[in-house]
């Protein structure tokens, strides 16, 4: 019970990172949108489906939504390395900690959200 919230969290997040990823490749496809917009469309997808996520988090979670948006969001970032660098043998760089910074703010940020919204309910 107290594990499946969290994998719920990530299902909902990789599930609209998914959607949002298959709608900016198509637009991309389609020449819509150009490579510059592109790259800043995938950083928004990513904050979207973040916040999406926290919010589920916090309204599922009793108090503190903070702190559940730092384990999402942490949680989020230790799958992200061990797919990418163990894996892909990648080497950490400045941008990719950028990168899960917005990961882990996005994800208390909807955290927060999601539990104030739960309270005004």
């Amino acid at each position: 019970m107290f594990i499946t919230k969290y994998i719920k969290s990530l299902l909902l997040i990789l599930l609209s990172i998914m959607f949002l990823s298959i709608t900016i490749g198509t637009f991309n496809y389609f020449n819509i949108i150009n490579s510059k917009a592109l790259t800043i469309f995938e950083i928004i997808s990513v904050i979207i489906s973040m916040i999406i996520g926290g919010i589920y988090i916090g309204k599922n979670s009793n108090q503190k939504g903070f702190l559940e948006g730092i384990k999402v969001g942490l949680l989020t970032i230790i799958i992200l390395f061990l797919f990418g660098y163990l894996g892909l043998e990648q080497k950490i760089n400045l941008s990719t900690l950028f990168f899960y910074i917005i990961i882990l703010i996005s994800s208390i940020l909807g955290s927060i959200l999601g539990i104030n919204k739960k309270s005004s309910d």
